[in-house]
């Protein structure tokens, strides 16, 4: 019993200390000039946090940090931090009123976790949402025009394919076309549990900005049930673009490294070429993509979309995506993709078989947890 509790007090101090970094990095983010305070680990299981004034010291869940993902954390951090800030610099002038949702948003706090109150469900709760009624009807019609996507025909698989862009690109063309002024924007963060990004993750971030509605960026996460720190990304756009777009990313990169391992197998290719393979099967998906506003295809009767209609309305979401980014983060810094020759074998093989791929199976697969922070695992 001894040894158990000394172990739990060990993993409690590090994630204590955690905490204490994060609130020194998120004091940096906002700019905000917050003293580090004590940071205790509470054991209740009903109370996220909380700040105490009289000695200085915010309290996080021990059970909030086993059963939920960081980014909830940081969420309850930045709350405790926005009383800690009321208290600073208005002397505690109110509780949940106006000084502290001024604080909130110079905190950049999610809008479920501004108002205070309300019991840990309830606010969990609210925060996760509800898929909209018109969104899961769409998602079960690509879902089943992705399962054709497995046919042997490859003239159904394409047209397959093709179908479930024109209504993904339908549907969220419409959704932005109504001008609504709380679009409900969430983020989804995918964390491969490694210390880097490889250059096809990045490159299949591209594509998923590109073409399902999505701002992409990279990141870092703490892990609390491994103690480490992680390379991580974070996906931001509506709730259904993000069921979408998380699936298209993990299918893309199981299928691209299925791939590059057949091709290092029948061609001896070195580890070197890798880069520039992964560099042509992506190249290859953006061209099949790019077939959805062909000229030609069009007036074969497959379903399309027009062009500069389409462009105008993507440039609007990535607008309206950026208004959760800068909250998540006012402080961005650009990825870089690594080098590849356009001109080399391992490139070439890489596009004939981006072009051969076609999304397939379903959106629902992987078992995503559905939530206001969507949070996938590879």
């Amino acid at each position: 019993m001894d040894t158990m509790n000394n172990q739990l007090s060990d993993i409690e101090t590090r994630w204590a200390a955690q905490l204490s970094q994060e609130h020194k990095t998120l004091s940096w983010r906002y700019g905000v000039d917050l003293t580090t305070p004590t940071i205790d680990i509470s054991s209740g299981e009903s109370r996220l946090g909380w700040w105490s004034f009289e000695t200085k010291t915010i309290s996080i869940s021990s059970h909030l940090i086993k059963t939920e993902v960081w980014d909830i954390v940081l969420e309850v951090l930045k709350h405790e931090m926005a009383h800690q800030y009321v208290s600073t610099f208005y002397e505690n002038a109110d509780i949940h009123g106006q000084y502290f949702k001024l604080a909130c948003k110079k905190l950049g706090v999610h809008k479920a976790f501004v108002a205070g109150g309300k019991d840990y469900n309830q606010r969990l709760k609210e925060f996760k949402g509800d898929l909209p009624a018109d969104a899961q009807k769409m998602l079960r019609k690509v879902e089943k025009l992705m399962a054709l996507g497995q046919s042997n025909n490859q003239a159904e698989a394409q047209a397959a394919s093709r179908k479930a862009n024109y209504l993904l690109n339908k549907y969220n063309l419409q959704r932005i076309n109504t001008g609504d002024d709380d679009p409900n924007i969430r983020y989804l963060t995918i964390c491969h549990k490694k210390k880097r990004i490889e250059s096809i993750q990045k490159a299949l971030l591209s594509i998923l900005r590109d073409y399902y509605y999505v701002n992409c960026l990279t990141s870092r996460t703490y892990h609390a049930g491994d103690d480490a720190i992680y390379k991580s990304m974070v996906l931001i756009g509506r709730e259904e673009a993000l069921i979408v777009a998380e699936y298209v990313y993990h299918f893309l990169l199981d299928t691209s490294q299925a791939l590059w391992q057949n091709f290092r197998k029948k061609h001896r290719a070195k580890r070197g070429q890798k880069v520039s393979f992964d560099m042509g099967f992506t190249a290859g998906i953006r061209n099949n993509h790019e077939l959805m506003f062909d000229e030609e295809i069009k007036t074969n009767g497959n379903p399309s979309l027009p062009v500069q209609l389409t462009t105008a309305l993507m440039a609007k979401n990535h607008e309206a995506n950026r208004k959760e980014e800068s909250r998540l983060f006012p402080k961005l810094k650009q990825g870089r993709y690594g080098r590849h020759q356009a001109s080399s074998g391992a490139f070439k093989e890489g596009f004939k078989n981006g072009k051969n791929t076609h999304i397939n199976k379903g959106v629902t697969s992987r078992g995503t947890v559905i939530a206001g922070l969507l949070v996938g695992s590879g």
